[in-house]
């Protein structure tokens, strides 16, 4: 698979991962659904990648470090 492949795979795949994004009262963002594969997102791969960074988004909301407001509002 190319770059160029790859990249437009990781394109589709946020947004769609977007479509399932919710903001909690915290600032936090909650995600609807477990699997990939659910969402359309079929490499297991790309999913979890989307999830440690959500993960990681959420834990630096927590922790003071990112201010939610300045992140973008989801769909």
């Amino acid at each position: 698979m190319s770059e160029h492949e790859w990249a437009e795979r990781y394109e589709i795949a946020i947004r769609q991962f977007q479509n399932h994004l919710t903001r909690a009262d915290d600032g936090t963002f909650r995600l609807d659904v477990e699997d990939g594969r659910s969402i359309g997102v079929d490499d297991p791969v790309v999913f979890a990648d989307l999830k440690r960074s959500l993960d990681e988004t959420n834990k630096k909301i927590r922790r003071g470090e990112i201010d939610p407001r300045q992140v973008e509002d989801v769909p």
